[in-house]
């Protein structure tokens, strides 16, 4: 009897130890989706694809980055601090350099600086090599729902977030509307492209409405690519013209530039950047 007690507890110990060795499942999609889905279809995209989506196995809620929006402060202006360096200027002067001619060509049909572009790509990604962990679509569907009570409660988050939380929301599902159109016309795999934990994308850092927008395709390859430094560059200098950006008057480049991020720290430090390059 002591034998056959111990070989019990060899068999669990062992089946515990086997459990520590097993990654950790994904929690399931929330019952939110349900909802989520049918807002989608009531839009106009096809059920099928839709049911399609949302059942792949990539698809997984991202609990933190609702927490990080739900409670996300007004950015501060010593964020800013580490592109106010020699180093940061010597870098983006050699990337205005070695890729001149693709600058060039995009300040010729939209009218922008070329440094003002070069300042973008420094602050929003590094000039291409910080462009985010996080699934597009992972992170704009676990939005989309920030305000739904189940998630709510789940995460709980204060009830006074309720304001803010059903503006995020209704902001989400509008930029993963775009998202998943955009995916389904260009055959694209949502779940493909990775950017911040806003959601935004490539080495300009676009949103969905922004790369639906302003696009632009500066390789002449027929289609728009975000994590290439040509159809990047190009799709900036589109966003800044569509924004009212004007060569020769310098008031339009502040305003054009605060289009792209609402933050006047966010302005000073591009256009401080273009001075340098």
């Amino acid at each position: 009897m002591l034998a056959s007690w111990f070989r019990i507890v060899k068999i669990f110990a062992f089946l515990g130890l086997l459990s520590l060795s097993l990654p950790a499942l994904a929690d399931p999609p929330p019952a939110a989706y349900v909802d989520l889905k049918n807002r989608l279809v009531r839009k106009g995209l096809d059920k099928n694809y839709v049911n399609q989506v949302f059942s792949d196995s990539r698809n997984s809620f991202l609990p933190d980055v609702v927490k990080k929006i739900a409670y996300l402060k007004k950015e501060t202006r010593d964020i800013y601090a580490k592109f106010y360096t020699p180093q940061v200027a010597a870098r983006g002067r050699a990337y205005l350099q070695e890729h001149r001619a693709e600058l060039t060509k995009a300040a010729n049909r939209y009218g922008v600086a070329p440094e003002v572009i070069v300042g973008i790509l420094t602050v929003e990604s590094d000039l291409g090599n910080a462009t985010g962990k996080y699934p597009v679509f992972n992170v704009f569907a676990s939005l989309a729902v920030m305000d739904n009570p189940e998630i709510i409660r789940e995460l709980g988050l204060s009830p006074t977030l309720k304001a803010r939380l059903h503006k995020k929301a209704a902001w989400a599902q509008r930029e993963l509307l775009t998202f998943l159109e955009y995916c389904r016309a260009k055959k694209l795999d949502p779940f493909f492209y990775k950017g911040s934990w806003a959601g935004a994308m490539g080495f300009c850092q676009f949103l969905p409405t922004s790369l639906k927008n302003c696009g632009a395709d500066g390789d002449g390859d027929g289609r728009v690519d975000l994590f290439t430094h040509a159809d990047a560059i190009s799709s900036i200098a589109c966003y800044l013209h569509q924004s009212g950006f004007k060569q020769q008057n310098r008031a339009s480049w502040r305003k054009a530039v605060y289009r792209y991020n609402h933050s006047e720290a966010y302005v000073d430090t591009v256009l401080y950047l273009a001075a340098q390059y």
